[in-house]
């Protein structure tokens, strides 16, 4: 037994990690929406999108490292996450995808809190995107992000699954 839980059943817990379908509840935002609320629909899925991977990749993470508390909370940021990674013998910004958790995290923040214009940091990610101006195309960037981060998702898995092994 390791850190109060037996290795089998985190091990048997990440697998089953590896089932999660991230898109699930942006699938539902989508149809929701309808044809007549195409871009608002998907960018709504943006934002679904972003609160399943990080939910889900909180929960294997904390599962594999037996995270505290504080540390659960820091982990949301770029630099805590390699940091934290790199404790375990993992570079996290090898693992296919790395970027794509920052950048959809950087989208639903700039959805949340700036009305969906673009920032400096999100400047030039998709070729319709410029600083300044308001996000479009939500529904081009949805389909390149949910395919990137389940990539990324199913990687840090994979690495996550190795360690406990």
């Amino acid at each position: 037994m390791v850190d109060g839980v037996a290795p089998l059943d985190k091990l048997q817990f990440l697998t089953q990690l590896k089932s999660v379908d991230l898109t699930e509840q942006a699938q539902k935002a989508i149809l929701a929406g309808g044809k007549a609320g195409r871009q608002e629909s998907h960018k709504q899925a943006l934002t679904e999108l972003c609160l399943s991977f990080e939910d889900h990749f909180l929960e294997a993470v904390t599962t594999a490292f037996d995270l505290f508390p504080a540390q659960v909370k820091k982990i949301r940021y770029k630099k805590d996450r390699v940091r934290i990674f790199k404790a375990h013998g993992i570079d996290y910004m090898a693992i296919d995808g790395a970027d794509t958790a920052q950048v959809l995290a950087q989208i639903a923040q700039a959805i949340h809190y700036d009305d969906a214009i673009v920032t400096n940091d999100l400047h030039n990610i998709f070729p319709f995107w410029k600083e300044g101006f308001p996000m479009v195309q939500f529904d081009n960037a949805y389909k390149i992000l949910s395919e990137d981060i389940t990539i990324h998702y199913q990687m840090v898995l994979d690495q996550l699954i190795a360690t406990v092994k």
